[in-house]
């Protein structure tokens, strides 16, 4: 009985003391239960960073957030907000007479408040982060150039009937090189798309040497797939099961022989109809042998579209003088139907004299190529008379010499300068011998212009080799060869004197995956003639400039490389290469690329080459710290390459100077997971110089030989700057920075502003920045202006894109009073939570261009255009310029301005007529909004009734708006003012959540002039039917 009782008691305690215990502590542990809070917060807003700092590299690698990682990020940033509110509540209630009765119910609010932000850091760990965004796919290929034919379109309805045909899943596309099989095969890609047939369509090139690593690896990047497999036959069972889930188009490109499907991983069975495979090839036998249901041949063009298509491409008409003496007629005749044929020589003739034309019409008849299959003889002549006809000497052994690098190879511009010494591509890519690639940089040959560039050579005395292997007879097939490139070479050879017997050979290139070569002796010793020497990994990819090196080769020099007396480029990219001093022998040295290298010391004697004038060591590893002492010494230099990555260069090389250097890439102290390489990639700058931790103190920076890179680069980073400097103009650069095209600043805490016109003394332009395009700011703590110009001498003339990010403390851009942002197209603001205004009314008629508008945790914002008073100039200006403003808008997003006393609307009336391209609003999280479109002076019927002195409506054409999304918007009372009336004829989506005070009026207003039909439940979302 007495365990009863015991028992009974302890429950009671349990249910009565504990509780009165736990708000005693609330009564009397006020000050120690406050005093964590502001701790809490600190390592809850550490780690909000950490994420969002995982967010934005993420980004970078353009991948996708996981949707809890955005909750979490939003859920933070609210507890932040209401924690921020609660110490302003707390420091109130200090001060009050009546303070303790209050600090009871505050203790409980702090407590919860620290509780939610300790469970917030508990939550933080995500897996998985992110996943990679899925590629554009066949949408990523352009239509610009494509002409459906009359006599094409059968063969286009044919591939897409196939398609549709469940009982076919292998097709044949047949026809002559440069017939146009690829461009026809790309355009039925992306209609069986469009229509659904498949869920995904994947292209992949296959060439005349087929690569089934590359091969697989084409196929899995747009199908969003990884391999965890290192072997062939690992990855070719790992992509069949992927092949076999769901529906997929392959479109095999260039096919040249039978393809074992099971190699490369391609599901091909009667029970796989998932799978389906279009591909394209020169040869019906190929077709047949691949077990083909159906082999669509593409003829070349009629008579009638040949003429066309010439027309197109020499841009001449019926009429022309040409056209009437029948020349241009006859040409076309001899291109045989042959699209390539004919665009090129098209392309060629254009803007050429009538008696040019007789010639080349003379030359076309005339030409009968040698040891030529029959049927290409006709293009084979067309091609080598466009080779004929460049008149730059240049641009043609730029042309042939192409040829050594592999088929169907993205060439990359500034290989083109370093290998062959050559900038000629404009001329050729006019001429249609070489191809725009797929990034602005790079450029490709059509493999059967390749192929007469490599007969034009062998024809002509400057006989090329390039190859995917070594042949122990080469020997015999080489001798006379100009230039010879080996791709892919996998076994490791020995390099003799046996193997490479050739005196005339001038360019020698030599590509691996994974060997590490050994160089006899006796090899260079047999040739003397050597202009160019590269070895190369594919750990340094070609196509990507900026490309990190993980891993090094061996590559061991023989002393017989002293013998090269002619050498003028060198390039070891990506090797293990130990002691170089034997490079100190080649006194003819122009070029030397040791890119992605690791080697024990920069040899003391490079300095005393003076015929050297382009160095990169971007990425190299060096195991002494005299390289910066050497480099310092070669002032015959004109282009330098230079990112040491070795812990043993922390300091940066302030007192390199080089009187005489035009470009540079110099990037000092920066951990290799910070390099810019996506700009520096997307951008190509000419001189670029990027520097974590730059100490500069004033007194010293201006005496610095570092200052001229700093005013000379077009493009400038700096991280964590220091020496007390409170701009960047005019205190660094006096000059005004006109060369530069992107900066950014990140982490530079003593930074106030950007630019400062009040020291008239020191400030020497009239027009600074006159040529930057891009601006990032980012986690500047002190800046309060962007630009500090009442002067105006800062126009802004070129900034399309302006990126400001965590600066705490910017109350105001400002933007230059006279700047004309006439270029700007991006704006995004985050986290600036003391910014109040965007844009002034003068400044918003200059918007010509701009398209996007983001502005996302801007607490205090209280207008995005500011207000004027009436009569003022700029009252009087932005009521005569209401067509013109922002007429290219067309994305607008602004969240998380939650404060009291902020922004009340968004557009005034006058910018709300000017939005004629706007395509998206989202609006989410603004306490304060009452209004969309109009302030609320323009919502009061009455003064719009006595100022027009009429009741008629007036509408708001946003007739490309497809998406609205208002959220979280308290005091939203009226979308625009009741006398308008919206025209929305694209309208298709309209998302409107925990809008309490909006009224069903504006909504169904919405709704009348769109396509839209409300949803069963109104006011929450609806939806195109």
């Amino acid at each position: 009985m007495g365990d009863i009782v015991v028992s009974i008691v302890a429950k009671l305690a349990e249910y009565t003391v504990g509780p009165i215990l736990h708000h005693a502590q609330y009564l009397c542990c006020f000050n120690n239960i406050a005093g964590n809070l502001p701790n809490a917060k600190e390592e809850l807003e550490l780690t909000r960073n950490s994420v969002k700092e995982r967010v934005e590299e993420a980004i970078m690698r353009t991948e996708i957030i996981e949707p809890a990682v955005e909750k979490w990020l939003k859920d933070v940033e609210k507890v932040l907000e209401e924690v921020h509110m609660l110490q302003e509540r707390i420091s109130e209630v200090s001060k009050s007479y009546f303070r303790r009765q209050f600090q009871y119910f505050l203790t409980k609010k702090i407590a919860r408040k620290i509780e939610k932000m300790a469970q917030l850091n508990h939550n933080s760990k995500f897996d998985p982060f992110s996943k990679i965004a899925e590629l554009p796919g066949m949408k990523y290929y352009s239509s610009k150039d494509f002409v459906l034919f009359k006599s094409r379109e059968s063969t286009y309805n044919k591939l897409l009937e196939a398609l549709k045909d469940k009982s076919v899943s292998m097709i044949g596309l047949v026809g002559l090189g440069g017939s146009g099989k690829t461009t026809l095969a790309k355009e039925v890609g992306k209609k069986a798309e469009e229509l659904k047939l498949f869920e995904k369509v994947v292209m992949a090139t296959v060439s005349q040497t087929p690569n089934i690593r590359s091969i697989q690896l084409q196929i899995v990047d747009n199908l969003g797939l990884k391999f965890v497999e290192e072997s062939e036959e690992g990855r070719a069972q790992r992509l069949s099961e992927r092949l076999r889930t769901g529906t997929t188009l392959l479109i095999l490109d260039d096919v040249w022989e039978k393809l074992e499907f099971e190699a490369i991983g391609i599901p091909y069975n009667e029970n796989n109809k998932g799978c389906g495979v279009i591909l394209t090839t020169r040869s019906r036998e190929v077709c047949i042998s691949m077990q083909c249901q159906t082999i669509i041949e593409l003829n070349l063009l009629t008579g009638e579209e040949a003429w066309d298509l010439f027309k197109l491409n020499a841009n001449i008409t019926d009429d022309s003088p040409y056209a009437s003496k029948g020349v241009a007629t006859k040409i076309v005749d001899e291109c045989r139907g042959l699209p390539i044929a004919i665009v090129t020589v098209g392309s060629t003739l254009k803007g050429k004299t009538v008696k040019e034309w007789e010639l080349a019409l003379s030359r076309l008849k005339d030409s009968e190529p040698l040891d030529i299959p029959k049927g290409l003889r006709s293009p084979y002549a067309c091609l080598e008379l466009s080779y004929d006809n460049l008149t730059n000497e240049l641009a043609k052994s730029l042309f042939l010499l192409c040829s050594i690098f592999p088929e169907d190879h993205e060439i990359d511009l500034e290989d083109l300068f370093r290998l062959l010494g050559l900038l000629e591509q404009c001329i050729l890519i006019d001429s249609f011998l070489l191809l725009q690639a797929s990034k602005k940089e790079r450029v490709k040959m059509h493999d059967m212009v390749r192929d007469v560039a490599l007969w034009i050579a062998s024809e002509r005395g400057q006989a090329i080799l390039a190859s995917t292997g070594m042949d122990p007879r080469m020997d015999e097939t080489i001798k006379d060869k100009r230039a010879i490139s080996l791709w892919d070479l996998k076994n490791g050879q020995l390099l003799d004197d046996d193997q490479l017997n050739c005196p005339s050979l001038e360019i020698l290139l030599f590509h691996s995956p994974k060997v590490a070569f050994e160089v006899s002796n006796a090899c260079f010793e047999r040739l003397k003639m050597i202009k160019i020497l590269a070895f190369l990994t594919s750990s340094y990819k070609w196509g990507s400039w900026w490309t990190k090196i993980p891993s090094y080769r061996n590559l061991s020099l023989p002393q017989s490389i002293e013998s090269l007396k002619y050498l003028h480029t060198l390039c070891l990219r990506g090797y293990q290469l130990g002691d170089i001093s034997i490079l100190e022998s080649l006194k003819a040295l122009e070029i030397l690329d040791l890119r992605g290298s690791s080697f024990i010391e920069l040899p003391n004697g490079i300095a005393s080459l003076k015929k050297l004038k382009l160095l990169d060591l971007f990425h190299c590893f060096l195991q002494t710290k005299n390289a910066y002492e050497v480099i310092g010494r070669c002032l015959q230099l004109n282009e330098l390459y230079l990112y040491i990555n070795s812990y043993a260069y922390e300091e940066s090389p302030h007192n390199i100077s080089f009187s005489r250097l035009e470009r540079y890439v110099l990037i000092y102290k920066m951990y290799p997971w910070h390099l810019p390489t996506d700009m520096l990639e997307e951008h190509r700058p000419t001189r670029a110089l990027c520097i974590d931790g730059f100490n500069a103190s004033v007194q010293s920076f201006i005496s610095l030989p570092i200052k001229d890179f700093f005013q000379k680069a077009e493009y400038l980073e700096l991280r964590y700057l220091k020496g007390g400097y409170k701009n960047v103009i005019p205190s660094m650069d006096p000059q005004g920075m006109n060369h530069l095209i992107f900066l950014k600043l990140e982490y530079c805490p003593e930074i106030e502003c950007l630019f400062d016109s009040t020291n008239v003394d020191l400030l020497q332009t009239e027009d600074a920045f006159s040529s930057l395009v891009i601006l990032r700011l980012s986690q500047l703590d002190n800046l309060e202006e962007v630009f500090h110009d009442p002067s105006s001498r800062c126009s802004l003339k070129s900034l399309e894109i302006l990126n400001i990010d965590y600066c705490r403390q910017l109350y105001n851009i400002s933007f230059p009073k006279n700047s004309k942002l006439c270029h700007l197209k991006v704006l995004r603001i985050y986290n600036c939570p003391m910014l109040t205004c965007i844009f002034k009314p003068s400044i918003v008629q200059t918007l010509e261009q701009l398209e996007e508008v983001r502005i996302s945790e801007c607490y205090e914002l209280k207008h995005i255009i500011e207000e004027v008073e009436e009569g003022s100039v700029d009252y009087v200006s932005s009521q005569s310029h209401t067509s013109l403003m922002l007429p290219k808008l067309r994305t607008l997003t602004i969240r998380g301005c939650r404060r009291c006393q902020g922004l009340e609307y968004i557009f005034p009336m006058c910018c709300a007529h000017g939005l004629a391209s706007l395509e998206e609003l989202d609006i989410e999280e603004c306490n304060e909004l009452k209004y969309v479109f109009g302030n609320e002076k323009e919502h009061d019927l009455r003064v719009y009734q006595h100022q027009s002195h009429r009741q008629t409506k007036v509408d708001i054409n946003l007739l490309y708006l497809g998406e609205l999304h208002l959220k979280s918007l308290p005091n939203l009372v009226e979308i625009w003012p009741k006398y308008c009336h919206p025209r929305l004829p694209n309208l298709e989506k309209l998302i409107c959540q925990n809008c309490p005070r909006l009224s069903n009026f504006f909504l169904h207003m919405a709704v009348i002039d769109s396509n839209l039909q409300p949803d069963t439940t109104p006011m929450v979302i609806y939806y195109l039917i």
